[in-house]
């Protein structure tokens, strides 16, 4: 190489081009000149997918790596082997592969002296992707690799183009999700807040905790504002159960006896369940036929189940109609929580139905007393959340029994309050 040798020698006329879409960027590697200017001529006029090609010399392995440094879009590098050393183009390679994480640059490399590199043992050890010798080289034989190679470096890009969108559309997902969950809790604040104090002041003054009312109907006015309060409520949970399906790292696994949390649930409904039984007694109405089960599973949860199924039944059945609550352990390990009532029962129509969404029908069990039949799809997304499922079964004029079927495990892959994976 002479001293006042260019290094890098651009070929404006391919690079002209004036088309909308930029040239496939090559690079020729080669210590010999006559190399750089026949592998021009034979690529003078070529054309890929409506793109010319701009051209790159390099006289030696260290211009080829400033060349790559400042131009990391390359499409192919025609790469000779001997240079300054007998292995340096092996070494240059590498150094693309393994220091600059390139690979969607296709290496086409090419050698005079196969010796040196022999072909077999060349691209099973060096991530290469052809081999030609310079002797076979002929004008077709180069346009025809430049057209392989450069099919397959749009292809990569391609793919990497794709995944870059499916990256971004997961993180906007991501980031929706969490934007719904933040909204929830929110709306959760926003609505159960109020609504606690509407009802408990109002039982207040409804049970004259502090004092007489002078006047009976203030009274009423007031069981009135909790009763509607507390049918409210049971609306409001339903929608947020529903707007939270899916979020099962929401969910507290824990291990806890069923028969407490159905006692529980009756003393802390027993002013609830006789204002929406038009004051009937709560015990009349509400049997435990369980003792010592021990369930893993979501405590909040299954109360919240519980409290949609009960409310179901006592305020879409005859005022006459009796519920009971009942648990048993099957012999597989499953645990069975029914609600069973002795009311008007559900046709075999809407029976195909219950449990989807926007199911308003006229039956009294699914939407009566203008309710919007959300409590039974609440309970499906919670049972189902668990791993388990919900069954009905129903007969016209002789009553209704939802079960709950909980898995043995308890719900798969989730944690229980130690955060220990169950």
């Amino acid at each position: 190489m002479s001293d006042d040798r260019v290094p890098i020698i651009e070929d404006r006329h391919s690079a002209g081009g004036g088309h909308s879409l930029p040239p496939w960027l090559v690079l020729i590697v080669d210590d010999d000149d006559s190399v750089h200017q026949a592998t021009r001529f034979a690529l003078d006029d070529f054309r890929f997918e409506n793109r010319g090609l701009h051209i790159l010399s390099a006289y030696s392995a260290e211009e080829a790596r400033e060349v790559i440094s400042d131009h990391a879009d390359a499409a192919v590098i025609l790469l000779d082997v001997v240079m300054e050393s007998e292995h340096v183009g092996l070494d240059l390679v590498r150094w693309i592969r393994d220091e600059l994480s390139n690979n969607r640059v296709r290496i086409v490399l090419r050698t005079g002296q196969p010796g040196f590199a022999p072909e077999l043992q060349v691209v099973r050890d060096y991530d290469i992707n052809d081999y030609k010798q310079k002797s076979e080289m002929t004008a077709a034989r180069l346009v025809t690799t430049v057209y392989s190679a450069l099919r397959s470096f749009r292809d990569i890009v391609r793919l990497e183009q794709q995944a870059d969108r499916l990256t971004r559309a997961l993180k906007t997902a991501e980031d929706a999700s969490r934007a719904k969950t933040d909204f929830i809790t929110h709306m959760s604040h926003e609505f159960r807040t109020p609504l606690n104090s509407i009802i408990g002041l109002s039982e207040v003054i409804a049970t004259e905790m502090l004092g007489p009312v002078a006047t009976t109907k203030y009274k009423e006015y007031a069981w009135d504002i909790v009763t509607s309060g507390r049918r409210l409520q049971i609306l409001v949970e339903s929608v947020l159960d529903l707007a939270e399906d899916g979020d099962r790292q929401s969910m507290h696994i824990q291990t806890f006896d069923l028969h407490e949390l159905v006692s529980e649930f009756f003393a802390q409904e027993s002013r609830e369940i006789p204002l929406m039984r038009e004051r009937e007694d709560a015990e009349q109405n509400g049997t435990v036929a369980s003792s010592g089960l021990m369930l893993r599973a979501d405590r909040h949860a299954v109360l919240t189940m519980l409290k949609h199924l009960v409310s179901n039944a006592l305020n879409h059945n005859p005022s006459s109609c009796r519920v009971r609550v009942t648990a048993r352990q099957l012999q597989d390990g499953r645990l069975v929580l029914s609600v069973v009532d002795d009311g008007v029962g559900i046709d075999p129509a809407v029976m195909k139905r219950l449990g989807e969404p926007f199911n308003l029908q006229s039956n009294p069990y699914v939407s009566g007393r203008g309710g919007l039949g959300l409590g039974l799809l609440a309970t499906k997304a919670l049972i189902e959340r668990h791993g388990g499922r919900m069954v009905v079964e129903s007969e016209r004029g002789k009553g209704t029994t939802v079960r709950l079927l909980f898995p043995a495990e308890g719900p798969p892959g989730q944690k229980d309050g130690s955060g220990r994976r169950q």
